[in-house]
């Protein structure tokens, strides 16, 4: 695998945020994270269930990848929540930004979240799935996580989030002079019609990671109302794995069309800093946030990356809640 692939991946892997689907044309991961910026063990909404929407824009280059098919700067997600039981939610995240390009849409993650209340601290475990299922091997992103709202004032709270992601997923892309056609049944995958020469390229990315959010709250309205302080980190390991099939119009002999396989592996982590308002009311809740990334790890090959605090890279968005 190229220098320049590994880290168009790494950089993927260190925003912060994870796949919501697959993009041929670039070969790359597009991202969204619903969880850990400003997540509380709280429900957020008063009646059967709310509908909130988010643009956000963040550096696509947080490592330093200076190769063609960059992520997007700008992204773009939908969410729906439903109160299932009193002290359980359902909710279902949707990435728009595929929609915006593609005109396609899917659903992102399926989330399921019980909640509880003892001795003054309210508690909640937020289990999220991918929905697109892998076979045997299971879904391809999985996260738990454990979360904490305690008050320490009428007006002062601090919120704990401590989470745990296995992640299994990838992408199919050819370089050379091949042509991909896909089929029918399934566009979004690359079918067995092959037109030209070249190399038709399986990339795929399996890890897991450690994942966390630390912060304090102070209300400033009997409506909830707040500003947000915190931090949040993450430490992954993942191994790239690249099978390079050549491909020869006609289908070829069974030597022409011998694979190759290569995988590396990637370690990372990243800090952030990230700072926020929630502006509540009964019916609705306007909520801008920013944060900057403090620290950045990387190890690729035993090449080392390493980044203090750069505010050029910070992640500025906007979240609307109908509820």
């Amino acid at each position: 695998m190229t220098r320049p692939a590994i880290r168009g991946l790494l950089a993927a892997l260190v925003l912060s945020v994870v796949p919501a689907g697959v993009v041929q044309a670039q070969g790359t991961f597009q991202m969204l994270d619903p969880s850990y910026g400003g997540e509380t063990a709280r429900r957020g909404f008063y009646g059967g269930f709310a509908v909130s929407g988010e643009a956000a824009y963040r550096d696509a280059d947080l490592i330093g990848f200076a190769g063609t098919g960059a992520l997007a700067d700008l992204s773009l997600s939908a969410r729906l929540d439903y109160a299932l039981l009193p002290q359980v939610d359902l909710a279902l995240v949707a990435d728009l930004s595929g929609a915006a390009q593609n005109g396609r849409m899917g659903i992102s993650w399926v989330v399921v979240k019980p909640y509880w209340h003892n001795e003054g601290t309210d508690y909640a475990v937020r289990l999220a799935v991918d929905p697109v299922s892998e076979g045997g091997l299971g879904f391809r992103q999985t996260d738990i996580a454990f979360l904490s709202t305690t008050m320490f004032s009428p007006s002062v709270t601090t919120d704990l989030s401590l989470g745990i992601r296995r992640l299994r997923t990838g992408y199919t892309q050819v370089s050379g002079d091949a042509i991909v056609e896909p089929t029918l049944e399934d566009p979004l995958v690359a079918s067995q019609v092959v037109l030209g020469e070249g190399d038709l390229v399986q990339s795929q990315l399996v890890g897991q990671s450690v994942r966390g959010s630390w912060g304090y709250n102070v209300l400033f309205d009997p409506a909830g109302s707040r500003l947000t302080f915190g931090v949040l980190a993450e430490a992954g390991s993942y191994t790239v794995i690249e099978t390079r099939e050549p491909t020869v119009a006609g289908g070829g002999t069974e030597e022409q069309r011998a694979t190759e396989e290569s995988s590396d592996r990637v370690r990372s982590g990243v800090g952030w800093l990230r700072a926020g308002l929630e502006f509540s009311r009964p019916v609705y809740q306007l909520a801008p946030f920013v944060s900057v990334p403090v620290v950045t790890w990387a190890d690729v090959q035993g090449e080392s990356v390493r980044h203090g605090p750069r505010l050029e890279k910070f992640r500025l968005g906007l979240r609307v809640t109908l509820r």
